[in-house]
Formats: structure tokens, C-alpha cells, sequence
């Protein structure tokens, strides 16, 4: 009966996390992206943004797998993995573009507004994906 209720906690916190990070990420789209500030603001907003995810997912997960709820335990271990592939990706290639923005290269904030749209819309797909899935399937 705890896992149970472990994993459907968890699974609220997942997606509250997503929808915190999809809804709170959009308006900084409107930023120039040319001051460093704003490269490092966006850049530590989605390191917490899939740090928290992978563990609440991951959580969710486990606590679903221990309840023998295997649907959902690969569903939610398939978030948890999109959001550790996502933050060894993005961050990285973040942190490359930062001191060519510093440097006045257009090019670089083209690159790195494209890496946080991208970032927002993976996002926003998880959610979608997320609240679709439990219309069929009850936690």
C-alpha cells in the first residue's frame, strides 16, 4: 500500500515539475540571449529542471515497479531517461555556445534560443505524453 502511494506522490511532483518548467520556460524565450546572465539563468533552469524531474521520476518508477505496476514503471522510467539524456546533452552544448555569445557571435544565440526551444518543447511533449497516457491507464 506505500508504493503505491509513493508512486502516484511522486508521479503528481513529476508532472508538476514538467508543467513548472514548460509554463515558467516560454517567457524566457522573449530574453535577447546575449548577456551573459541570461545564457547562465536559462542554462542553471534546466539543470534543475531535469535534475528534479529524474528523480521524481525515478522515484515513481521504482515505487510503481515495487507495486508490480510494470506500464507505468517503464513509462515513468522512460521520463527519468529523457531527462538524464537531456541534461548530459543540453548543458553541455549550453555551456560550449555562452562564451560565443559573450564574444557577439549571432550565430551562437541563434544556436543556444534553438537549444531552449527545443529543450521547452521535449518538455511540453512529456507532459502531453504524460497526461494522455494516464487517461488509459490509472495510476
Amino acid at each position: 500500500m506505500l508504493a503505491p502511494s509513493i508512486g502516484l506522490a511522486t508521479l503528481v511532483c513529476t508532472l508538476a515539475s514538467l508543467g513548472f518548467f514548460v509554463l515558467g520556460g516560454t517567457p524566457l524565450l522573449i530574453l535577447a540571449h546575449d548577456v551573459y546572465m541570461d545564457g547562465k539563468f536559462i542554462r542553471q533552469f534546466f539543470h534543475y529542471c531535469y535534475r528534479i524531474v529524474t528523480f521524481f521520476s525515478g522515484v515513481s518508477s521504482l515505487a510503481y515497479a515495487l507495486a508490480g505496476r510494470a506500464t507505468l514503471a517503464l513509462a515513468l522510467g522512460s521520463i527519468c531517461a529523457i531527462a538524464l539524456f537531456m541534461h548530459h546533452w543540453l548543458i553541455p552544448r549550453m555551456d560550449s555556445l555562452r562564451p560565443l555569445i559573450d564574444a557577439g557571435d549571432n550565430a551562437a544565440i541563434r544556436r543556444f534560443r534553438l537549444l531552449h526551444g527545443g529543450g521547452l518543447g521535449l518538455n511540453l511533449a512529456q507532459v502531453v505524453a504524460m497526461v494522455v497516457a494516464l487517461m488509459y491507464v490509472k495510476p
